[in-house]
């Protein structure tokens, strides 16, 4: 009943960018790269490139460990559902994911690595009890469109819209660490995925989304759904942060900063 819910919303919510995208002419990785910019984000890398303290920072690690440290697996659970050309694309996008063959480059490890150097927990769930509806929203809809079968298509197109609006934003908030000083650890995460989501862009949106809705038309406005729901929830987490922060308080729940975590001399959690 909750997941009938959260979609019907989620339905309702992004026709005014999914209708428009779904009958429009031309190839679906173009509409699908239009959506991105079609549904308004919240400027969040700028914000932390430019503006945020040591103590948002670590926050934005806080509310992305919900997600980063169980990265890329929600989606290995639609491999089994694909046949053909998106099943060998979404394979070898995960290869990518998990380190292509070096576990030192396991993304969800340099994460980890990311959040201790930050002076956080690394252990998955570690958090949970701190951050807003907002955040927990946008893995709830993840893990929804990936577990339901019925809903693989849409889970690639969800894969396809994180993937392509993750290079430039990493860029910048990579930037916003070296900034205010965090270790290097922190950056290496973001690093690591301005090149690397730079291809899988393409590979998400051009050789599994696309090829997807070629071998079936019908799944098409799925896949676009599914870009949207993404959009839609991470701008809706993101500016929900901005605007905790704008008014001078926390973004987090409770007394507004992690467990067991106290700010030191150079205002990085220790």
């Amino acid at each position: 009943m909750l997941e009938e819910r959260l979609l019907d919303r989620l339905r309702a919510d992004t026709a005014r960018w999914v209708d428009p995208a779904a009958a429009a002419s031309g190839d679906l990785a173009s509409r699908l790269f239009d959506l991105t910019e079609d549904v308004p984000g919240a400027p969040l890398s700028s914000y932390m490139q430019r503006r945020a303290t040591h103590e948002q920072l670590v926050e934005y690690l806080i509310h992305k460990s919900v997600y980063h440290l169980k990265e890329s697996d929600p989606h290995s659970f639609v491999l089994p559902r694909l046949t053909g050309a998106p099943k060998v694309a979404l394979a070898e996008l995960q290869y990518d994911e998990y380190g292509a063959g070096r576990p030192d480059q396991l993304h969800q490890s340099l994460f980890a690595e990311g959040l201790v150097a930050a002076g956080l927990d690394p252990e998955y769930g570690a958090y949970l009890d701190v951050v807003p509806a907002t955040t927990l929203a946008v893995s709830n809809v993840m893990n929804l469109l990936v577990l339901r079968r019925s809903m693989a298509a849409a889970a690639m197109g969800h894969l396809g819209a994180f993937e392509a609006t993750s290079s430039e934003p990493c860029r910048r908030i990579a930037g916003g660490c070296r900034r205010l000083g965090l270790p290097d650890a922190v950056a290496a995460y973001f690093d690591e995925h301005v090149e690397a989501d730079a291809v899988h862009e393409q590979l998400a949106f051009r050789n599994i989304c696309a090829a997807l809705a070629e071998d079936d038309p019908s799944s098409e406005w799925d896949i676009l759904f599914g870009a949207a729901a993404y959009l839609y929830t991470e701008a809706l987490a993101g500016q929900a942060m901005l605007d905790a922060w704008e008014t001078g308080g926390s973004s987090l729940l409770g007394d507004g900063h992690a467990p067991d975590a106290e700010l030191d001399t150079v205002g990085v959690a220790s």
